[in-house]
């Protein structure tokens, strides 16, 4: 904790736990972006940033006890399905879609629940990849988001592939 702001460095950049209208949120700290307020006295924003710390430490099991956020039914839909990714590997749109029923009519739609999507590294929508390349995170295509989601995939693949 920092005061009133909880900032977790990852490899992939610092990222922000706290509250936004009451609501638990992880905020990926990109230029211009403004930090959620985070309680002293708030255990579950505790919690989520120190589960966030144990995975990039090598724990991914360390997020699975984290609910998703709140979000419409559809949403939750989307996001527990894409939380069936496995680390190191990516699905696309499509299949997501088809995970919760919707067929490819829905892709799009997807894309949205996904980029609503209040709590990064827990509903890992970085393993979300267009069908022609590797879409979007958060809404950004080609810039710090963008870029992020490309240092998630690596360090991820790169730790996948980590034998003991």
């Amino acid at each position: 904790m920092h005061g009133a702001r909880s900032i977790v460095q990852t490899p992939c950049g610092p990222i922000a736990v706290g509250r936004r209208g009451g609501r638990l949120v992880a905020d990926w700290l990109v230029a211009g972006a403004d930090a959620p307020f985070c309680a002293e006295h708030d255990a579950e924003a505790r919690a989520l940033a120190e589960a966030i710390r144990a995975s990039f430490a090598g724990n991914p099991a360390a997020l699975a006890g984290i609910a998703t956020g709140a979000g419409t039914d559809f949403q939750r839909r989307v996001w527990n399905a894409c939380r069936a990714i496995p680390a190191g590997e990516t699905r696309t749109y499509g299949w997501i879609a088809e995970q919760i029923g919707g067929g490819h009519a829905v892709c799009r739609a997807v894309g949205q629940a996904l980029r609503r999507n209040p709590l990064p590294i827990v509903v890992p929508c970085h393993r979300v990849v267009a069908s022609a390349g590797l879409g979007g995170y958060a809404g950004d295509r080609d810039g710090e988001l963008a870029e992020i989601k490309r240092k998630l995939l690596l360090f991820e693949s790169a730790a996948a592939t980590v034998k003991c």
